[in-house]
C-alpha cells in the first residue's frame, strides 16, 4: 500500500483498508455509524491493518449472517408453536381447516398460515414433501411432524419440544400438546 507524503490530501485509499475498516465497523456493532478514514493513515496503523489476514474477515462475517439466521429460525418456530399453543381446547373434526374447529392436516395448515406465511395442503401425506427434511434428533420446536404408516404421512402435528407436538388428535378430542406416540415419524423444517 502507498503511502503520500505530499501535502495535498489522497483522494484513493487502498482498497483493502477501506473494506476492513467498514467490516470492522459492522463486527464491532458500528452498524450505521459512519466510519472515518483519514486521508493519509500514520505508518503504525496501517501496518496494523496489513498484518490482519483477509480470510479472518470473511470467517467472522459469514458467522454473523448465519448466527442472525439461526436466530430468525428460532423466533418464528416459537411464533408457530405460540399460535398452535392459543387454539388448545378446540374439538377436533374431520375435514375441518379452523379456526373453530380442526382436524390434524388442517391445525398444522391454519397455524402454518397464520404463524408463518407458510401455505400447506390439507393432508398429511402431502404435508410430508413441504419444507425440508430434519433428522429427529435435530428437531427444533416449531417443526412439522408427520406420523407415518410405511412411508405414507397419517397423521400432522407441530414439534413442541421435549418428545412432545402440539396437534388435533382424533374425534372426541380437542387440540393439545400430547407425546409423540409413534417411532415411526418424520420430521420437516418450515421455519
Amino acid at each position: 500500500m502507498r503511502v503520500s507524503t505530499l501535502s495535498r490530501p489522497t483522494r484513493t485509499v487502498g482498497t483493502g483498508t477501506l473494506a476492513l475498516s467498514v467490516g470492522l465497523g459492522l463486527l464491532t456493532g458500528g452498524l450505521g455509524t459512519p466510519q472515518s478514514v483519514s486521508a493519509a493513515p500514520q505508518v503504525a496503523t496501517v501496518a496494523a491493518v496489513q498484518t490482519l489476514p483477509q480470510t479472518t474477515l470473511a470467517v467472522s462475517l459469514s458467522t454473523v449472517t448465519t448466527t442472525s439466521a439461526a436466530a430468525k429460525s428460532k423466533l418464528a418456530g416459537n411464533r408457530v408453536v405460540s399460535e398452535a399453543a392459543r387454539h388448545k381446547g378446540k374439538k377436533y373434526k374431520f375435514g375441518a381447516a379452523g379456526p373453530k374447529r380442526f382436524d390434524c392436516s388442517g391445525f398444522t395448515m391454519y397455524v402454518y398460515k397464520k404463524a408463518a406465511g407458510k401455505k400447506l395442503p390439507h393432508k398429511a401425506n402431502l404435508q410430508q414433501r413441504y419444507g425440508k427434511a430434519v433428522a429427529k434428533s435435530k428437531a427444533r420446536v416449531g417443526d412439522l411432524i408427520i406420523i407415518r404408516k410405511g412411508t405414507r404421512g397419517t397423521h400432522a402435528g407441530i414439534y413442541a419440544g421435549g418428545g412432545k407436538m402440539w396437534s388435533a388428535p382424533r374425534t372426541g378430542k380437542t387440540v393439545s400438546k400430547q407425546k409423540i406416540w409413534s417411532k415411526s415419524y418424520v420430521v420437516r423444517r418450515l421455519v
